[in-house]
């Protein structure tokens, strides 16, 4: 399982769940906020499966607009349409024998939710203009970031799809919930980092390390290893980085890492006594508006809602506080 660094319980559990489906060709639903990890597990799902040595291929369902991701996943024949000058087989053809990770399949479009349902209950798929289904043999592994128990209640995603792909569920917590593996994670980016870079003997300060530990990382993973790809770049050789090398350029509130304290536990926020009231009321209206987008999977008009705001004056004071979406 390459990539894969683990220290938690949790973490450890949910590999060893992997391990034992090896044999298993079954559906997997990964479901977890974004920057987590989920493409790395389900390549460790693949690597661990009697399709290891087939092909893993990902497709992720915002990556082509709604009139193109039919033709993207199931091909089309050629002449089924101005321009369709050759057969196509589409991604889930071209991974015959392996597993198709469909990454953000919460934003699957409702039109093309019934030809995947088909494909996975028949193993077969249909090209756009082709006369009959064609067999197709690969294990799907879908990922999400939002509630689909909530979308399928709101009518944006069918439910039989949902059961479909809800075979094996693997939910992957947020960083914050593995406080554990963020020692780990630091390490292997500063290594990684400073070979990419060319540069070496590279360190963090005791004040740095303590901050990027006790951080909640709001975006996980892939925003701490963006941070470290900063400080390493800002780095020169053999230097000790210090607090003042800290950025805000991930837009979350890094700049407030050295005066705000988040506390989960209970949902209870402490904000520092030395932070002047304007800081402090940032710091506070930046936290909640974080939770929610994280619990919500980023729905803003939800976000509004729970928080009693309308969705402008939200989106304005997102931007006010350097939260990006």
């Amino acid at each position: 399982m390459p990539h894969l660094i683990i220290a938690s319980l949790v973490m450890m559990e949910l590999v060893e769940l992997l391990a034992a489906s090896h044999a298993s060709h079954a559906t997997i639903l990964i479901t977890g906020e974004t920057g987590t990890g989920k493409e790395l597990i389900a390549c460790a799902a693949h690597a661990l499966s009697s399709r290891s040595e087939h092909e893993f291929n990902a497709f992720n369902c915002t990556a082509v607009g709604r009139e193109l991701i039919e033709n993207q996943l199931f091909g089309h024949q050629r002449g089924s349409y101005t321009g369709a000058n050759n057969d196509t087989k589409g991604i889930i053809r071209a991974t015959a024998g392996g597993t198709l990770f469909l990454d953000e399949i919460g934003e699957l479009p409702l039109e093309a939710q019934p030809k995947l349902l088909r494909f996975l209950q028949e193993g077969e798929v249909h090209p756009v203009g082709a006369p009959r289904p064609i067999k197709a043999d690969v294990r799907v592994i879908a990922a999400t970031n939002r509630n689909l128990e909530a979308e399928v209640e709101a009518g944006n995603f069918r439910a039989d799809l949902f059961e479909r792909l809800n075979v094996l569920r693997l939910h992957l917590p947020p960083l914050r919930e593995r406080r554990e593996e963020i020692p780990l994670f630091i390490k292997h980016f500063l290594a990684q980092y400073q070979k990419d870079e060319f540069k070496n003997g590279i360190s963090l300060s005791a004040e740095v390390n303590k901050l990027l530990h006790s951080y909640d990382w709001p975006r996980n993973v892939r925003e701490l290893a963006n941070e470290i790809h900063r400080l390493v770049i800002k780095a020169k050789n053999s230097e000790i980085i210090g607090i003042e090398k800290l950025t805000t350029a991930s837009g979350n509130g890094m700049s407030n890492l050295h005066t705000t304290q988040h506390i989960n536990s209970a949902n209870k926020i402490i904000i520092d006594g030395d932070l002047s009231y304007s800081e402090a009321k940032d710091a506070l209206e930046r936290e909640m508006i974080l939770r929610k987008l994280n619990q919500l999977g980023g729905n803003v008009s939800q976000v509004a809602a729970a928080l009693q705001m309308d969705r402008k004056g939200l989106t304005k004071a997102m931007l006010r506080l350097g939260i990006r979406h």
